[in-house]
């Protein structure tokens, strides 16, 4: 009797774990690709365009911002927004944002953009974690939301270029 209701909690707890823990994960297919970010091509060299400014050179990676409004993103305001090459050649965006709102105005730019977010069965639409990827065939776009806080991480980013960034990582770490 004992170790029947011990089994009922376990699995009730297990249950309980995974609504309320477990990400919600999605990878949704870029159907119109745009082979870069609003309007920069993946590959270009961010040095010669002057509307962007160098914030931290490191080596291999620079990190640039814009000039004028470098922290507006899908019509509201970010906490960061940087534009990542590496070599040279433009291959990442990384943007860092805080509040639900700005979370709902960047998941309509990125359905709008991308496309729709294709569930998985039994997914979850809200979670404490959400994470929703679109893949296309040059570009992927990675978006992180913490419900708990309020955070939000966005990665667009080249898939050929990107690995670089893990080769760089790796080749430290000897």
């Amino acid at each position: 009797m004992n170790r029947h209701r011990l089994l009922i909690a376990l699995f009730c707890l297990s249950l309980v774990s995974v609504i309320f823990v477990a990400p919600t994960t999605a990878i949704s297919p870029i159907f119109n690709d745009p082979e870069g970010f609003e309007g920069l091509k993946w590959g270009v060299p961010l040095h010669t365009l002057g509307h962007l400014a160098l914030v931290d050179p490191d080596g291999r990676i620079q990190t640039y911002q814009f000039k004028e409004n470098s922290l507006r993103f899908a019509d509201t305001t970010v906490e960061t927004f940087r534009l990542l090459s590496i070599d040279h050649k433009f291959a990442r965006v990384m943007i860092r944002y805080h509040g639900e709102s700005t979370h709902h105005a960047i998941m309509k730019y990125l359905t709008s953009q991308y496309g729709p977010v294709i569930r998985r069965p039994g997914s979850m639409v809200r979670g404490l974690n959400q994470e929703n990827t679109w893949r296309g065939t040059a570009t992927e776009a990675n978006l992180n939301y913490r419900e708990h806080g309020e955070r939000g991480f966005l990665m667009i980013q080249s898939q050929v270029l990107a690995p670089r960034f893990l080769d760089l990582t790796s080749s430290h770490s000897h």
